[in-house]
């Protein structure tokens, strides 16, 4: 059954089981993109308990002509934001850690390549190599502004379109283009200092005895 079909069930019935598929269909999603943008277990699933209640909360007002996907990852965004924008209210220097992979599934072509690290037909040189690649990307990711992050999780993670993001985030296709263009030119840079340090590591001189 297609979103509209569960919402639309949803609003004129108070159907649980359309509500409870709709949660199934997309907890794991936000989640995913909630922990990425913000960094911390426990917050990204509030972010996620959150997102249904205001979901709940305000289906009525839901356009039947809008993405239900859209409308739900622009709730979890400004969720995310509010976090984020707290954090700093709070500290001047926030430390994120370095995030490990939390095996929840997720869509797009962000992490193409990097294979599943419990691959056990892998030697295990190759499982530590995959492992650190994963956590590299990880860490550049974070590294990003957090506009230029939101947008490249939304769009290379989640797959949403240039139209769908300029409506979670609520900026111009424009802005965008621009967030996701640059985002991707500083994560390349960052991803390509890794590589040659990899290829060429740094022998320490040998001290004579």
């Amino acid at each position: 059954m297609t979103d509209e079909a569960l919402v639309k069930k949803y609003r004129q019935a108070r159907d649980m089981n359309s509500f409870k598929t709709l949660v199934r269909r997309y907890q794991n999603r936000i989640f995913n993109s909630a922990y990425h943008l913000i960094g911390n277990k426990e917050e990204a699933e509030e972010v996620v308990q959150d997102t249904f209640v205001k979901v709940h909360q305000g289906i009525d007002n839901f356009r039947e002509d809008a993405s239900f996907g859209a409308w739900v990852f622009r709730i979890s965004h400004n969720l995310c934001m509010d976090i984020l924008r707290n954090r700093k209210k709070r500290v001047a220097i926030q430390t994120i850690p370095l995030l490990a992979r939390t095996g929840e599934e997720t869509d797009g072509d962000f992490e193409a390549g990097v294979d599943d690290i419990a691959d056990m037909t892998l030697e295990p040189a190759q499982v530590l190599d995959l492992k650190e690649e994963s956590e590299i990307i990880e860490f550049s990711l974070k590294s990003l502004p957090e506009a230029q992050r939101a947008v490249l999780i939304l769009h290379d993670l989640e797959g949403f379109q240039y139209q769908q993001i300029a409506e979670i985030i609520g900026a111009s296709i424009g802005t965008v283009r621009s967030r996701l263009h640059y985002g991707r030119i500083k994560l390349k840079e960052m991803l390509d200092a890794y590589y040659a340090m990899k290829s060429n590591p740094v022998t320490p001189p040998i001290t004579p005895r």
